[in-house]
């Protein structure tokens, strides 16, 4: 009797094992494909030329300045006799060296010709404030055609625009040099420099 309750027993014990209940799965409710977007393909990059072609600057009359000669007034002459008598002077050879001008002070040419002239980039502060206007410059063009001083002659009205294209002048600007008697010399010159939001 005893094997009998022993093999009923292990009968029973798979009736009492309860399996580990399993959490259940989630339903797909809506499913979205994933899909990776093309990238649109680059259009090609161009680049734009701006050319600065600034308008023709009037050249002021220039006048030429008049020599007065002072009035000739006769004096008799006192001559000492004693100072006539001058040593006698050894074959004085005449200079025979081209007599050389000292450079003279820079001339006003009114009107420069350009060799390269590139066209100021527009200040970003002043292109949010949507700044525009003109800035007559005065430029000293040395004997090679470089600018050495550049000066605001009449303002935009606007400091960012006038600080940029005196830079711009100074620094990336070419003239042909002003000639006088066939040699190259220092000029004077106005340049404008328009700044527009068209």
């Amino acid at each position: 009797m005893a094997l009998h309750l022993l093999a009923g027993g292990l009968l029973l014990i798979p009736l009492s094992y309860r399996s580990i209940p399993q959490p259940p799965t989630p339903k797909e409710r809506w499913v979205m494909p994933i899909t990776v977007p093309t990238p649109p393909v680059p259009t090609p990059v161009f680049p734009i030329e701006v050319k600065f072609t600034p308008p023709p600057t009037r050249t002021p009359p220039t006048t030429v300045p008049v020599q007065l000669q002072a009035p000739v007034v006769s004096q008799p002459a006192v001559v000492d006799s004693a100072s006539l008598a001058l040593p006698a002077v050894a074959d004085a050879a005449p200079d025979s060296a081209p007599a050389i001008s000292a450079p003279s002070a820079p001339v006003e040419a009114g009107q420069l010709h350009y060799l390269s002239s590139p066209a100021p980039s527009y200040p970003v502060a002043a292109l949010r404030a949507e700044q525009q206007g003109t800035v007559l410059l005065r430029v000293l063009v040395a004997t090679d055609g470089r600018p050495t001083e550049v000066n605001v002659q009449t303002s935009s009205g606007h400091r960012a625009l006038d600080l940029a294209a005196r830079n711009q002048v100074l620094r990336h600007w070419r003239f042909q040099p002003a000639m006088q008697n066939g040699q190259a010399v220092q000029a004077y010159g106005l340049v404008p420099v328009s700044f527009s939001l068209n």
